[in-house]
């Protein structure tokens, strides 16, 4: 009886082995830890790669040293040609792609359109954000990344950049809670030490 439970013993601890191995890290996980080549190189052989990896694979390859100006390129023709004109995510692909050229009306009109189309993808707030500031129009930027942070409560750059642009309109009460929650999410982050140094500089006013 022993010797017949063996290899259904054996079998189970292989099967709870399998089941227990972490899950290799996901797009966004990626980009919120700064690595941004591994994130490029997986969304590069991954022919099936998501909406939303192709879009942080192209906002990666712009945070390379130098930047890669090419691969953020072909990352949002990617997501570009996966969609037509009724999708979000072919607007919010126009929209970064000429962020990249830093044409600010074009961005700002592509993803006030991938808003419109779904009001409910952060990723469209995001981009808006991102156009917004481009634009220098602070307190718009602030808004629209303050609802793509309630859209996606687990994105941590939706977080980042709300602070940011509340910093710019000096209100400094935002910019702390959300910096405070984009160090809770992304402990990890490369823009970590400058966001603990702004928030100590501001608690010691």
């Amino acid at each position: 009886m022993t010797a017949f439970l063996l290899p259904i013993i054996a079998g189970h601890l292989l099967l709870a082995a399998q089941t227990q191995a972490p899950a290799p890290p996901s797009a966004q996980k990626l980009f919120e830890t700064g690595q941004y080549d591994q994130l490029l190189e997986r969304v590069t052989a991954d022919a099936d790669a998501p909406p939303d990896a192709l879009y942080l694979a192209g906002q990666a390859a712009l945070r390379l040293e130098p930047p890669d100006r090419d691969a953020a390129k072909k990352a949002c023709a990617r997501l570009e040609g996966a969609g037509d004109e009724t999708s979000a995510w072919t607007f919010i692909a126009r929209s970064a792609a000429h962020l990249i050229d830093h044409a600010a009306d074009p961005a700002l009109a592509a993803a006030e359109r991938a808003v419109e189309l779904a009001p409910s993808e952060a990723y469209a707030h995001y981009q808006l954000g991102l156009a917004q500031g481009e634009k220098r129009a602070w307190a718009n930027a602030a808004a629209a990344f303050e609802k793509a942070a309630t859209l996606a409560p687990s994105f941590a750059y939706a977080d980042y950049y709300a602070g940011m642009s509340y910093y710019q309109v000096k209100r400094l009460d935002r910019m702390s809670a959300f910096f405070e929650r984009f160090l809770k999410l992304a402990p990890q982050a490369p823009e970590r030490p400058a966001v603990e140094a702004l928030l100590k500089t501001m608690r010691g006013r």
